[in-house]
């Protein structure tokens, strides 16, 4: 079964990436993000046209998308010389290819090992807030066959909130679809294919746009990307925060495009054509979005360094010939006005509505402490990754070469630092707003620039060491290591070796070992325990299809629609204000004139009691819906426990 969801996530991509004439590593790493556009814009097409999502929805928009993009680098690519041409000295493949896929394979294979070890079980699930919104949302894609992000917030109910991004649902809902997996099943599926094959893939990308095909550098990246627990491990537990996870995994592919189109002239050998790059930005932007729109605030922060160096270059060109071409330097003012008009508007309005739930939980000298020793969040200290990163750092700024990447960590630090250390107000709003003022996903934007700093890091060491031995033994390596690449490969595989145990081993091991309760399945699981899930498993032989369950979305309950496909009043713990709900979730047992009416009204005839035990207190709220036993009105219909009990409600016969 994961094969078949890393199929939905990279054949549909790798195919537009081919019509769009990119070849060699890029053709790969540019897919997910591709196919997430894919699925992202057609769900949201047939959710318009009432056409249901399906596996046919897919191929006819892969289909449409390769047909544009054919149409859009047709005309280009007229009287367009080769890359081979353009590119005289064309490194050989096993740098441009076998060495990223190796990055890649390595990598995936730490993460998946590692997230397989937090879930336990296939079929194990997060017991926590936010997987039931998570796993109702994959059902709801499945029941009414809409999958567009316009509308699935509604699923909150009456007065929910419509935008909600919809891809990683879309996608789990097709591996439902495909294999008849379950539900909880896919949901693991696209979460080990988001973390394992698309982050790594991207960090691998990024390494690549800055420092091109250095085979140290591309294999450090990959190992680094494997060896962190801020992302993605980080994400998959708190929350959890799963479509957030496959958009913050697109953010290291959407920087190496930006870095690519900066470029200018300097083409490589993956794309000659610079034109589509602006074409792959567009597609993987819109693939990111609709995954999670948060991802585009936190690309336009992250590449302002860049931007802003490149920017500085052209001023000081138009500037000195200003007198040659004074309306070149007045329209790259227009530009830059307009530039900065529209980058403060995203900023401004492009974010969700207000939410302070968390406030700072350290203080400021804590928290940067956090966050160059790569433990936010309370984390254990990666020391292993915060060397290599400061030798990157120092590396970098020695070269004077990227050092735009160095300004990019210290933002990504200082926007952790102050939601984790500062007060609630303005300055912590404006900043970090955009992403709930939610510590841990800012933290999780750490790891991005970690890795690649951290894989220069790398090779900074590896030069120090040549510069520290005697000149002539130095100048022995140096010619023995140019004409033989046997020793090439030994060297660097016993590299990468050595990089994969520290990492692998190294406190990831620990983190996942003390979060695995999350997923674990017992009776004192928090969410559903084993006689719960009996229950809601076969809801659906007792249980008509167009009746309503009245529930506690605190206790479970509400998974009686992921699990057994039968609509519930109350799918998630932000209810909807609807008047009617609120009073049958309070008051139902009193079986007053309003009781009824509600009841008649939301056709509600059945009632899942799982006693008191609950996520959090929930006070009056759930009263009419919790501990119902021997009450009058309601008829047993089935038992698995006994805080595990089916009602059909009688009261109001």
């Amino acid at each position: 079964m994961l094969l078949v969801t890393a199929g939905l996530v990279v054949i549909p991509g790798l195919i537009v990436a081919l019509t769009l004439r990119f070849r060699g590593f890029s053709v790969l790493a540019l897919a997910p993000a591709f196919s997430a556009a894919v699925v992202g814009v057609f769900g949201v097409i047939g959710g318009i046209l009432g056409v249901e999502w399906s596996i046919w929805v897919y191929a006819a928009g892969t289909v449409l998308t390769c047909a544009a993009a054919w149409a859009a680098t047709a005309f280009w690519t007229r009287n367009v010389k080769s890359a081979r041409s353009v590119n005289q000295s064309a490194p050989s493949s096993w740098r441009t290819i076998l060495v990223p896929f190796a990055a890649v394979a390595v990598a995936a294979a730490m993460i998946s090992r590692r997230v397989m070890q937090l879930i336990g079980q296939p079929e194990h699930f997060a017991q926590n807030f936010d997987n039931v919104f998570h796993l109702n949302a994959i059902r709801h894609v499945l029941e009414t066959g809409n999958a567009s992000s316009l509308t699935l917030g509604e699923l909150q109910g009456e007065g929910g909130v419509g935008v909600y991004p919809a891809v990683w649902h879309s996608f789990a809902a097709l591996t439902v679809q495909l294999t008849d997996a379950s539900v909880p099943l896919a949901e693991n599926a696209i979460n080990i294919v988001s973390a394992s094959v698309v982050w790594t893939l991207a960090c691998v990308f990024f390494a690549r746009s800055v420092f091109g095909n250095n085979p140290l550098i591309t294999l450090a990246a990959g190992i680094l990307s494997a060896s962190q627990i801020a992302f993605p491990y980080l994400l998959l537990v708190w929350g959890p925060l799963f479509p957030n996870t496959l958009a913050t995994a697109m953010l290291p592919l959407l920087l190496g495009i930006v870095v690519r189109l900066f470029r200018g002239a300097d083409l490589d050998q993956d794309q000659h054509l610079q034109r589509s790059w602006w074409l792959a930005f567009l597609l993987a932007l819109a693939g990111a979005s609709t995954a999670h729109m948060s991802v585009v605030n936190a690309l336009l922060v992250f590449s302002l360094p860049l931007i802003l160096t490149v920017w500085w270059r052209v001023a000081k060109q138009r500037w000195t010939n200003r007198a040659e071409a004074p309306s070149s330097l007045v329209l790259f003012g227009i530009l830059t006005a307009a530039g900065a008009v529209v980058a403060t508007l995203v900023w401004l309005y492009l974010r969700p509505a207000f939410y302070d739930s968390w406030g700072p939980h350290d203080t400021t000298g804590g928290a940067i402490g956090e966050a160059l020793t790569n433990s936010p969040m309370g984390t254990p200290a990666n020391w292993f990754v915060t060397i290599l990163v400061l030798a990157g750092a120092v590396y970098l700024f020695q070269t004077k070469t990227n050092r735009w990447l160095i300004a990019s960590y210290a933002l990504a630090v200082w926007f952790y630092v102050v939601d984790a250390s500062q007060e609630r107000g303005f300055l912590r709003n404006f900043l970090t707003g955009n992403w709930y003022q939610d510590t841990n996903r800012l933290a999780a934007f750490l790891p991005v620039f970690a890795t690649i700093l951290g894989a220069v890091g790398a090779w900074a060491i590896l030069q120090w060491i040549l510069k520290a031995m005697p000149e002539r033994t130095a100048r022995r390596l140096e010619v023995r290591w140019a004409n033989a690449q046997s020793l090439r490969v030994l060297a660097l595989t016993i590299l990468t070796a050595s990089l994969a145990l520290f990492g692998y081993f190294g406190p990831v091991k620990a983190y996942i070992q003390f979060t695995m309760s999350l997923y674990s399945f017992d009776e004192s699981s928090p969410l559903l325990t084993p006689t719960e899930l009996e229950l809601v498993e076969v809801i659906d032989e007792y249980v008509p299809e167009d009746a309503v369950i009245a529930n506690n979305p605190w206790n479970g309950s509400s998974m009686a629609y992921a699990f057994g496909g039968r609509e519930v009043l109350t799918p998630h713990m932000f209810a909807s204000t609807d008047p009617e709900r609120i009073l049958i979730s309070a008051e139902l047992p009193e079986f007053d004139a309003d009781v009824c009416a509600a009841l008649q009204d939301e056709d509600v005839e059945y009632v899942l009691d799982f006693g008191t035990r609950a996520l959090s207190d929930t006070g009056p709220e759930y009263a009419g819906v919790m501990d119902l036993a021997g009450k009058p009105g309601f008829e047993l219909v089935k038992s698995t426990g006994p805080d595990a009990n089916l009602y059909r409600i009688t009261g109001c016969d």
